[in-house]
């Protein structure tokens, strides 16, 4: 059976091109997809991925880019392209995972991301019916804006896979705690917890992601109710 892993973020800048890499390492056979990649050619997430993961050319895909670094519906319209199709964009990513035993997706920017008219990044996750990894950050805000993106997860009935927590500045006094706080809130796993790097090294934070068989093969992912429910003590 095919699995489908959509990597999304809080947003944008958090790490998901980082995470992608990381877990596309421990599965080398995989396939990798960013359907939109705004910022051409300065912009080449999925050549890190390929780069960091030794990946075959045919194991990635990028099926729509636009120059400008802007959100894909601004993008497109600053490119003088037409409205991005996105159920042509949906079969054409659908196509591409079928290939593969486990598949990769990275998203651009967060889940409210405008691909086109009223419709946004947190749309196109759910029509491609992939269950979602989220990557946040570590640091101070983290837990407002982690549980906001659980929120509006849950509220489009889309399976989660877990978290995972990327320090992308070095850390402050919030950042040991914050992963734990949002575990217990959520009741959803932490897949990893990836330290700041002054030199980054995708190796290493592949030996941090946890419990790999369960993520494989584990495919009882909540579907949660649409609310958190806050404990009244941490």
């Amino acid at each position: 059976m095919n699995k489908r892993y959509f990597i999304t973020g809080t947003d944008t800048g958090v790490g998901k091109t980082i995470a992608t890499a990381a877990l596309a390492r421990i599965f080398p056979h995989c396939g990798v997809c960013k359907p939109i990649q705004t910022g051409y050619p300065q912009d080449q997430d999925l050549l890190f991925v390929q780069k960091q993961a030794k990946l075959k050319t045919a194991q990635i895909y990028n099926p729509l880019h636009f120059t400008k670094p802007l959100a894909p519906q601004q993008a497109a319209l600053e490119d003088k392209q037409p409205p991005i199709d996105t159920k042509k964009l949906v079969k054409n990513v659908l196509d591409f995972c079928a290939q593969f035993e486990i598949s990769f997706i990275e998203g651009a920017g967060g889940l409210y991301v405008p691909i086109g008219e009223k419709y946004f990044m947190l749309d196109l996750l759910k029509d491609l019916k992939a269950a979602t990894i989220l990557v946040c950050r570590a640091g101070l805000g983290t837990i407002n804006h982690t549980l906001l993106s659980i929120e509006a997860l849950r509220r489009k009935r889309v399976k989660i896979k877990g978290l995972i927590f990327n320090q992308t500045t070095p850390p402050d006094i919030s950042a040991r705690e914050n992963p734990q706080i949002i575990q217990k809130i959520s009741g959803l796993p932490i897949l990893g917890i990836f330290p700041y790097q002054k030199k980054l090294n995708v190796i290493k934070l592949s030996n941090l992601v946890r419990d790999i068989p369960k993520f494989c093969k584990n495919e009882s992912s909540e579907i949660a109710p649409a609310e958190i429910s806050l404990p009244k003590r941490l």
